[in-house]
């Protein structure tokens, strides 16, 4: 057992080490993505640098930045994100102290880093979870290796935005109440570990309160019917004491900032949508469906049933954390999230997605080979998308999509659908051609033979619509959106940037030969162990 468990750690912190390292060595060149980003970087930078939490100058106006307290501008996000990019933004102004660096650009790419430490820290911990569930550790492995590199949890690391913070601390929380119904012995500690999660997920994203009933009522119902109602109640109190704390935090945030505890910044008018539009536009649609963006959903009917029959009372949890968004989100007015890859707001349901694959991994040997054919295209689709996405920015597409909506209008007839900047005016989803994967595709492409071989044919300069700001001029659309290519505000002198890469790079793939080495077949490694016993044996024999 103990060497089960050293060997558990050592695969796990080689996994930490190599995502680290790929996340790091393919951060996103574009410092701005969009307002989001930007807003909780300059509230970051206004708890650091002028000691409060209103913006003096924020990038733009809209309904994002609200007046409070003071007359002050104040951006209406929950503060998770903000707090947890102090320390990074403090170690960046260190950084561009003592190399030299330019204080503006040296800040925004520390505190950008922020989600791809937590995109290492969920993969770390979906392999302890998937080992919790009785999957073994090649097993675990393997789906830890799916959930970082082959869907989209790779590319909303990259984004800046807050979805991985509070994915991160969902299955931290999920993972503890699950630890808390199969060991008795610990279970108020599991059962305050995963309040103390939730708290800090709805500390950072307000609508993510829509799991703390699910997550306090399953180990709640497990125990009342193990043990009565009394226990179920003392499960419930302890989960949520953890909780209480955080959640005073929120309403003192909005307080400091609003004078209402009640007030959280935000007017805009959110539900409304038609739930089956919605619903359609999330799963299915060529613009934002999650069934194109993460293609190994379509091996998850063929293991439910073995899922099931592991544990049906985590079955039916697994299910209610991946319908709980997708409920909620179907009736929102912007339930694309966009401009973001993909459907962001269901990336709560990534590794609840991905682990019941466990069940195709585990009796791999005994598989029909056309069906591991079919499993392994899957995968290798979802890393080329994760891929794509990575390499080059998401604005490019953009760009590409005002241009065709404003050859679309003719203004002296009124005809056409002219493109509009707003959350609830965009209107490609349903148009396979402007679908964001095939033009992120030919984006990879087109970039390709621009900035390495240096054809000019693919360069974007001009204004793709005269009403609209030209995304050409605020992102990286003609290079490969990586720190080390950055060409419009570099880190480092060229050299540096290119050396600190390649050791990167090297670390990752150290890391990688490790886990290799770590998660050989046992059966080889017994019949190689037992070949010099045999010779002697057989030696001995001869003699």
């Amino acid at each position: 057992m103990r060497h089960s468990n050293r060997r558990a750690l050592a695969v796990a912190s080689l996994l930490a080490v190599f995502f680290v390292s790929v996340y790091l060595v393919t951060e996103s060149a574009d410092l701005r993505h969009n307002g989001d980003t930007v807003f909780r970087y300059q509230t970051t930078q206004s708890i650091v640098e002028q000691h409060h939490v209103w913006i003096a100058h924020p990038i733009g106006l809209d309904p994002r930045v609200v007046r409070g307290n003071g007359g002050h501008l104040y951006a209406f996000y929950a503060p998770g994100q903000t707090l947890l990019m102090v320390p990074l933004y403090v170690l960046g102004k260190a950084a561009a102290h003592h190399f030299g660096l330019s204080y503006d650009v040296a800040t925004r790419y520390a505190t950008r880093s922020l989600d791809l430490f937590l995109g290492a820290a969920l993969a770390v911990l979906l392999f302890f979870f998937a080992m919790s569930v009785g999957y073994s550790i090649r097993v675990s492995a393997l789906l830890t290796l799916l959930l970082g590199l082959a869907t989209p949890a790779w590319p909303d690391a990259q984004s800046g935005l807050e979805q991985t913070q509070v994915d991160v601390f969902l299955l931290l929380a999920v993972f503890s109440v699950w630890r808390s119904v199969s060991n008795d012995r610990h279970r108020y500690r599991w059962l305050l570990l995963a309040g103390t999660a939730s708290g800090l997920m709805v500390l950072t994203r307000y609508d993510s309160v829509l799991f703390i009933p699910l997550v306090a009522l399953y180990p709640a119902l497990i125990r009342y019917v193990r043990s009565g109602f009394r226990s179920s109640l003392g499960d419930a109190i302890v989960y949520l004491t953890a909780v209480i704390p955080w959640s005073a935090a929120i309403l003192v945030w909005d307080w400091i900032r609003f004078g209402s505890v009640l007030q959280t910044g935000l007017h805009e008018r959110t539900l409304g949508e038609q739930p089956l539009v919605g619903l359609a536009g999330l799963l299915v649609s060529p613009g934002k469906g999650l069934l194109w963006y993460m293609p190994l959903v379509f091996a998850l009917p063929f293991v439910a049933r073995r899922f099931f029959r592991r544990s049906a009372s985590l079955s039916f949890f697994v299910l209610a954390l991946i319908l709980a968004p997708l409920i909620l989100y179907s009736n929102v007015l912007y339930w694309h999230g966009d401009p973001a890859w993909g459907p962001r707001y269901l990336y709560t349901s990534l590794p609840y997605l991905v682990l019941p694959l466990g069940e195709v991994l585990s009796p791999w040997r005994s598989i029909r080979p056309s069906r591991k054919t079919i499993f392994a295209a899957l995968a290798l689709a979802g890393f080329a998308l994760s891929v794509a996405a990575v390499s080059v920015t998401q604005w490019r597409f953009w760009y590409r999509l005002e241009a065709q909506e404003q050859q679309t209008v003719a203004a002296s007839t009124w005809a056409g659908q002219p493109f509009h900047w707003g959350s609830q005016k965009y209107h490609y989803y349903w148009n396979v051609k402007q679908s964001p994967i095939l033009l992120q595709i030919d984006n990879v492409y087109q970039v390709l033979r621009l900035d390495v071989l240096g054809n000019q044919r693919y360069e974007l300069r001009s204004q793709p619509d005269p009403y609209v700001s030209n995304a050409a001029v605020n992102y990286p659309v003609n290079t490969l959106n990586f720190w080390w290519a950055d060409v419009r505000h570099p880190l480092f002198g060229q050299t540096a940037r290119f050396v600190l890469a390649g050791l990167l790079t090297l670390l990752a793939m150290l890391s990688a030969l490790g886990l290799a080495y770590a998660l050989r077949d046992p059966k080889r490694r017994r019949e190689r162990a037992l070949v010099p016993v045999t010779r002697s044996v057989t030696e001995r024999a001869v003699s």
